[in-house]
């Protein structure tokens, strides 16, 4: 073990590379998810439960990016002398690990939402509401928490002596970490897969009952459009969760490229969550362009539309014969 990992410097190509790969990565993540953050400060009709979530991800990936991308840089590309010893590894390979669960949990309470609206409808929809939302934000907060450190309570007593970072973490994936962490991703990953096939149903089977001539035609297609959104979550977090997560456990050698690579995709997904999850909705690139304009003002998406207007009294009172009580528009 002591043979494949050394102390170094930053200074070859292949570590520049590395540090650069995780810099845009940061920025990116840093700037992306800020715009998120300010677009719900700013916009009060964009304060709904879904994006309420999105916030919430957008945070942790801002705090992600501000910690623990410059830490990885540090314990794990430049390997620096002085991060090492029993204390700061625990607290660095626990600080890491929370914001993986976090970000899991988050997309997991996102996927049911979307579940909620799409199968269950008004039903859902009458149940919901914003303060819940914020209910369940401190769920994710608090459950990832309690994951991740009853979790890494098990590791308290391994001491290798001044060790390095990664030498700790080696041994806390050894020990008890595999155990944690394989169905910590792999029963999400089930959950949303198996959710975003209901939802698809649902969509499918709504789209086929109604004619193209009802009213709730263009609703149907806002649902087709979240269930699109749910299938890119599903595809994401396989490619950027499950999948570095498999490669964690093949890669045995440390500092290679296919173990730094499982390390970036992890990262990756801060930067590509504000596309998948946000801007892939029309309502965020509209408040997008309007904060552009009038950064500091009061005006809404929306707001003086008079045709959103009308399309919004259509949602709530118009239905047609056949899916009276089956059929509304769902807003992301």
């Amino acid at each position: 073990m002591n043979d494949t990992i050394q102390m170094s410097s930053c200074h070859d190509a292949e570590k520049i590379s590395h540090i650069l790969m995780i810099g845009v990565v940061m920025v990116g993540s840093i700037f992306g998810n800020s715009i998120i953050c300010l677009l719900l400060i700013r916009f009060k009709t964009l304060r709904t439960v879904p994006n309420i979530l999105i916030a919430n991800l957008a945070v942790i990936d801002i705090l992600n990016a501000l910690t623990n991308m410059p830490l990885m840089i540090m314990w794990y590309i430049c390997k620096v002398p002085y991060l090492k010893g029993r204390p700061i590894s625990w607290f660095i390979v626990t600080w890491y690990v929370l914001f993986m669960w976090l970000t899991v949990f988050n997309l997991t309470v996102l996927t049911m939402d979307r579940f909620g609206a799409i199968v269950h409808g008004i039903r859902y929809h009458s149940w919901k509401t914003v303060n819940k939302a914020k209910i369940a934000v401190l769920f994710v907060w608090l459950l990832a928490a309690v994951y991740t450190y009853g979790m890494f309570a098990l590791g308290l007593d391994i001491d290798v002596g001044d060790a390095p970072v990664l030498v700790y973490r080696i041994h806390y994936l050894k020990n008890f970490g595999r155990h944690f962490i394989i169905p910590g991703y792999l029963v999400p990953f089930t959950i949303m897969l198996i959710m975003g096939v209901a939802i698809w149903r649902t969509v499918h089977t709504r789209t086929r009952r109604i004619s193209r001539f009802c009213s709730v035609g263009k609703h149907v297609k806002n649902d087709v459009k979240t269930a699109k959104t749910i299938g890119l979550t599903v595809v994401a977090f396989f490619c950027m969760g499950v999948f570095p997560m498999l490669l964690h456990n093949i890669a045995t050698i440390h500092g290679s490229w296919p173990h730094f690579l499982a390390f970036f995709l992890t990262h990756l997904n801060s930067m590509a969550n504000p596309i998948i999850y946000s801007l892939n909705t029309p309502r965020f690139r509209k408040a997008i362009l309007l904060f552009l304009k009038d950064p500091c003002g009061k005006s809404q998406p929306y707001m003086n539309s008079k045709n959103h207007r009308d399309l919004y009294s259509t949602t709530r009172n118009v239905t047609c014969k056949t899916e009276k009580h089956n059929i509304w528009i769902t807003y992301l």
